[in-house]
């Protein structure tokens, strides 16, 4: 079975413990799709600077990397395993391409990784291993990264990226708002849009210099890098699953590879 590869806005840890029309689509999610025999997810929240690092222990932590929320959230664990053997099988696919990639066996899971997954599998028994993308090494490899990993998918095993069409944190608490700053999100939104349903890869790897407002939508690239790793892993079918906006700015579509 032939999984597709996914890329979700995890939007604010809050969608842990508040309905919300994109945690319903998320939860909706995993009930729509076959049962994975395991997942791998490239989140925002693992950004490291030189090796590529693979989760490899048996029963990865929770972490809970966000500040100021309801106390009630920092009580939940998610505790799905994890897959020293898929995470030996993955460092395999970036070391015979000289990529150096590293099994971590201590690294948890963070907020990128159990926020969705938590909705899409509430029963925490499907095994997962997470990869780390690298935003110093920008789209391109994290692309590459992707399509390393693609021949997973025809083993039954779903890759998902994590992160987040926007994400201007700042500009949400600032006073005053930037002007014009809705019509630059959702210039940036449907630039997007447009050219992954075009299929326009190299567009979309040069999206700094060809999007509109990039840097507005994304200050720092951490949340848009994990786009390009699913859509490295997909198909040539790209659909658009869901599209929200919160607090006026926050984008939270996803879109489905195949």
């Amino acid at each position: 079975m032939t999984q597709p590869a996914l890329f979700l806005s995890h939007g604010s840890p809050i969608m842990a413990i508040e309905q919300s029309a994109t945690a319903n689509f998320i939860a909706s999610l995993g009930q729509s799709l076959n049962t994975p025999s395991a997942i791998v997810v490239f989140s925002a929240h693992f950004d490291q600077a030189s090796n590529i690092k693979i989760t490899a222990g048996a029963a990865p932590k929770t972490i809970h990397d966000f500040y100021n929320f309801p106390a009630q959230m920092y009580n939940i664990h998610y505790r799905a395993p994890g897959s020293p053997k898929l995470a030996n099988t993955i460092a395999n696919y970036f070391n015979s391409e000289r990529l150096n990639a590293v099994l971590d066996k201590e690294q948890g899971w963070d907020h990128g990784v159990w926020i969705p997954l938590r909705l899409m599998y509430p029963h925490a028994n499907i095994p997962i291993v997470q990869v780390s993308i690298n935003t110093r090494l920008g789209a391109k490899t994290m692309y590459k990264y992707g399509q390393l990993l693609a021949p997973l998918r025809e083993q039954n095993i779903l890759i998902i990226g994590s992160g987040g069409i926007s994400h201007n944190l700042a500009e949400i608490f600032k006073t005053p708002a930037t002007p014009n700053r809705v019509p630059m999100v959702k210039a940036f939104t449907h630039w997007v849009e447009q050219t992954l349903l075009a299929h326009d890869i190299p567009k979309l790897l040069n999206y700094l210099t060809e999007a509109p407002f990039a840097l507005f939508n994304h200050p720092t690239q951490e949340h848009f890098l994990s786009l390009f790793a699913a859509m490295g892993a997909g198909g040539s079918y790209i659909e658009k699953i869901h599209e929200q906006t919160e607090m006026d700015i926050l984008a939270l579509d996803a879109y489905k590879f195949y």
